[in-house]
């Protein structure tokens, strides 16, 4: 397994001072858009009368128009206050609810960094998406799910996500610009420290997962891609062939495939790609020129 030193980038989302009505019901729009109950609304309304007068009014007039945005921005106040269950209770409201709220599902990425990982990474991966056809990815959430897969050992997810925190502005250049020259250089990082095997090398599965996200070039296009494909579906017949010495027929019509996206493409391919290829290819070579055909 794939295990880098990585350093982190703690994007906190604008983590500024915020706040909230008492002794009343959310709003139906805001009711409609989270699971929040009344006695969870009333902390955050509280608090809102606790802050500076201009503060504090101008976020109990966006509650009473149902602006959940100001919700947020409570629990962010609350938690720089010390009173992080109730910050991370409103942020479950906004991040679970109908709303899916991006900032909300980022702020409980990182507030279950430190004790829950496997969580942390549902709330990265979650607010990576964005929440609907009026927004893009949210890039800082990309690289810190790319990041937390690598922890978990899942190098061929940290690829993907790291690479879509690269390239997302080509698609998305409103909501992703900050972090592009720092996801590039965290790609070109993990790139390198896999090909150089600092620890051990991927298996054929783990090349096999992560060929497809080793360019940040788009590559392989249309025909080269049906090359790989058509290998890899050879492979998979291979390894679903209960008679292995029956399934070398799939072996050989995988190799040449391969061998010819390699001599094909060799101008294309990146240098990932080059040395997974040669990853999958050295393994089938193995496996034909063994008596046992062992699994892949």
């Amino acid at each position: 397994m794939i295990s880098i030193k990585w350093f982190v980038v703690y994007y906190l989302i604008g983590l500024a001072t915020l706040a909230v009505v008492a002794d009343q019901v959310p709003p139906i729009s805001i009711t409609e858009k989270t699971q929040i109950d009344p006695e969870l609304y009333n902390k955050a309304v509280n608090h809102a009368r606790s802050l500076p007068s201009s503060e504090g009014q101008q976020l109990i007039q966006q509650l009473m128009e149902g602006n959940i945005d100001a919700l947020y921005n409570i629990a962010q106040s609350l938690n720089q206050n010390d009173d992080r269950l109730t910050s991370v209770k409103l942020w479950h409201a906004l991040a679970d609810g109908p709303a899916a709220h991006v900032l909300s599902a980022a702020a409980l990425g990182f507030s279950y960094y430190e004790v829950d990982k496997e969580q942390a990474l549902k709330y990265f991966v979650q607010a990576s998406e964005g929440n609907g056809e009026d927004s893009g990815p949210h890039q800082p959430s990309l690289f810190n799910a790319g990041r937390l897969f690598l922890e978990l050992n899942d190098p061929s997810s940290a690829l993907a996500y790291i690479r879509s925190c690269a390239s997302c502005w080509k698609e998305y250049p409103k909501f992703c610009a900050g972090l592009t020259t720092t996801c590039k250089e965290a790609y070109n990082t993990l790139s390198n420290q896999i090909i150089s095997e600092t620890t051990s090398p991927p298996g054929i599965q783990d090349a096999a997962d992560m060929f497809l996200y080793s360019s940040l070039d788009d590559f392989p296009s249309t025909k080269e891609f049906k090359l790989y494909d058509k290998g890899m579906q050879q492979l998979q017949q291979y390894a679903e062939q209960e008679d292995k010495k029956k399934g070398v027929s799939h072996l050989l019509k995988s190799q040449k495939e391969l061998t010819q996206l390699q001599s094909k493409a060799k101008d294309k391919l990146s240098e990932l790609q080059k040395y997974l290829l040669g990853i999958i290819l050295t393994r089938i070579e193995v496996l034909l020129n063994t008596d046992a055909h062992d699994e892949l």
